[in-house]
């Protein structure tokens, strides 16, 4: 779609030149040449990372922030990016300054007409313009035909969980890093997948795990087993009840019921290792909600080294965070208590793969395909650390799953991997099971909570996944067009971020800057909407490493006139919705709050100390009046931040 789109552009250029004889359209030629060329770089850029182009994966974490990645790993696409971006002002000048000058012959309306109809559709039919129209189509809220036809109530099954057992055992799940099936094929990858190959055929294994909308990414593959729920982005529109909130809060999917949720009520630890950050992404956020009692990254780990310099990019190598959950199995195992441990590698990240110094195979054939290198070696890190659990004293009463998080994005690998059938990883290392069985339901990562459940002696409901070793299809398989239903469930399932609403007094904390809503906790600077009700939407400042987004003036300018808010920024920024009558704290580099609506009366105020907005102040600023007037004299104020 983007190479019709650009020739479709390249024809409007060709065609335009016999009518930008003026300053005027002169000027705007050059401005679609950049704002084309720049979308064509954000859709370049994307592709790379993911291999689909623009999807939710890059919204997220576009939302999120990219604290924590392994920017060591994309130094070239990086450099790509600031190119293509400065190549498309370059054109854009070269353009102006070329048709100014009235050089071409005079205009023909033929070449008049085609050029119009050809720059509308290149633009129409450009993918993140594709991208981003849907997207603002859920935003504003225009409701999916199939959320109607597929209500998704019914296909939502609560979280559950009933003792069908006495027999309890511990469970250790290995999110394997990309490390799809399709790297067993043999016919593509022969003799790659060596160690783990006799092990999965030993075990419980399933070959149809297809993947799903809202999964395709690390924290977004660990929510769909955990909670049964693909990861959905809150809608950017100002008006709905999730704002921007992402990054700066301090829950993740609080409204959802999950695995680890259900198994901590039976009285099992939770536990997560991982070699990198634990901040990205949220992952932090994800596990601290739902009940994980130890949680330890790149960062809590990283004093156990010897060699704290033995790191990848993205965090520690695999062997080292295998020597450490080893450790940590045989503690916990030692204590008695039942507990489900989760580890994350990171080994056979995209783009290039890192190996691991212990591994006996360095390299994959001739050692070319530095991603293949990371697979052979992270078969062998895998399966060792499986036999040595297997091995232990505690292996018999120890489940084992290794699963992939998600199918490989672009990587050194992915023409071979597009060849084959591709399916995410997904067995079960039972011990109290002999022989090998194989599973060809058809399902989704969103299904293997509710599979393994039972093996750990429940019977369970999780949400819309379902038991692939049960009688009932998944919704994968019972379900046409299940991605697609998916993206029209996004409204229902993005009310799981369940923002709060103001039911005591609001504490603006100067000491530690941030305000609890609830039992939610929300840094500053955050602009708060208030519903008649005093239910919030949360924004934030979304800060990525090279550059930043909105900010929250943004926002405010778009409310209307009679929209209450709760603002809390730096005074300097505050006090541009009065001037006048706020000199005292016009300069100041602290934090003010203002609450009120952008056409009726606001108090502004400096945040010296801890601040309570009482219930009957919070509601009586929803009955202020409000006059659309104040509200644009407002909104010029708020443009000429953005202006500077």
């Amino acid at each position: 779609m983007l190479w019709l789109s650009t020739g479709l552009f390249i024809l409007a250029l060709l065609t335009s030149k016999n009518r930008t004889r003026t300053h005027k359209s002169a000027l705007l030629g050059a401005g679609c040449i950049f704002i084309y060329v720049l979308l064509s770089a954000f859709y370049i850029v994307s592709n790379y990372f993911t291999g689909e182009g623009i999807n939710d994966a890059v919204i997220f974490h576009l939302r999120y922030g990219l604290d924590g990645s392994g920017f060591g790993d994309y130094y070239l696409i990086i450099a790509v990016g600031v190119g293509l971006f400065i190549a498309s002002l370059a054109l854009s000048i070269f353009y102006y300054r070329l048709v100014k000058n009235d050089v071409f012959e005079h205009h023909q309306k033929l070449k008049h007409i085609i050029s119009i109809v050809a720059l509308i559709v290149s633009f129409i039919v450009h993918p993140t313009i594709r991208f981003l129209g849907e997207s603002g189509l859920k935003s504003i809220g225009i409701e999916n035909p199939l959320s109607f036809q597929y209500s998704f109530s019914d296909y939502y099954q609560d979280p559950s969980l009933t003792s069908i057992s006495e027999d309890h055992p511990n469970v250790v799940y290995i999110f394997a890093e990309s490390f799809e099936d399709t790297y067993f094929d043999e016919k593509i990858f022969p003799s790659l997948v060596k160690e783990l190959r006799p092990i999965r055929e030993q075990s419980i294994s399933f070959t149809e795990i297809k993947q799903a909308l809202g999964t395709s990414w690390t924290i977004a593959g660990m929510t769909a087993v955990q909670c049964g729920i693909p990861l959905v982005t809150p809608s950017t529109n100002s008006h709905s009840p999730q704002g921007n909130s992402m990054s700066k809060m301090s829950t993740f999917y609080s409204g959802a019921v999950c695995m680890s949720d259900m198994l901590h009520k039976e009285g099992y630890k939770l536990i997560y290792r991982s070699g990198s950050p634990l901040e990205f992404a949220g992952v932090d956020k994800l596990y601290k909600t739902h009940q994980f009692d130890d949680i330890k990254g790149i960062k809590e780990l990283k004093p156990l080294l010897q060699n704290p310099g033995y790191q990848t990019p993205w965090g520690l190598y695999d062997d080292t965070l295998f020597e450490i959950s080893l450790n940590d199995f045989k503690k916990y195992s030692k204590s008695k208590q039942k507990f489900a441990m989760f580890i994350s590698t990171m080994d056979t990240h995209h783009p290039y793969g890192h190996v691991s110094k212990s591994c006996k195979a360095q390299q994959y054939k001739d050692g070319a395909n530095s991603m293949l290198n990371a697979v052979a070696c992270a078969d062998e890190l895998i399966a060792r650390f499986i036999k040595q659990i297997q091995d232990s004293p505690y292996g018999k009463n120890t489940i084992i799953v290794v699963g992939s998080d998600h199918l490989a994005m672009h990587n050194m690998a992915i023409d071979d991997l597009m060849k084959g059938e591709r399916r995410n990883q997904f067995m079960i290392i039972d011990p109290r099971t002999t022989g090998g069985k194989k599973v060809e339901n058809v399902g989704t990562t969103l299904d293997i909570g509710a599979t393994l459940l039972p093996l750990l002696g429940y019977e369970a409901k999780l949400g819309l996944g379902r038991n692939l070793l049960g009688e009932a299809a998944s919704l994968e398989a019972s379900l046409d067009h299940f991605d697609a239903i998916l993206s029209a469930w996004s409204k229902e399932i993005s009310r799981f971020w369940e923002f709060p609403k103001i039911e005591q007094d609001l504490v603006l904390d100067t000491t530690k800057n941030n305000l609890k809503i609830g039992t939610t906790l929300y840094k500053f600077p955050i602009l708060l909407r208030l519903s008649d009700n005093l239910e919030v939407s949360p924004f934030f400042e979304v800060k990525l490493k090279f550059f930043e987004t909105a900010k929250l003036y943004g926002y405010l300018h778009d409310y209307h006139a009679d929209d209450a808010f709760l603002w809390v920024d730096k005074c300097s920024r505050i006090v541009t919705l009065e001037p006048e009558n706020n000199n005292s704290v016009k300069s100041s580099n602290k934090f003010c709050y203002a609450l009120g609506k952008l056409g009726g009366d606001i108090t502004i105020e400096r945040l010296n100390a801890e601040k309570k907005l009482t219930l009957d102040v919070l509601n009586q600023t929803l009955t202020l009046p409000y006059e659309d007037e104040k509200a644009v004299r407002r909104r010029e104020g708020l443009t000429s931040i953005k202006e500077k």
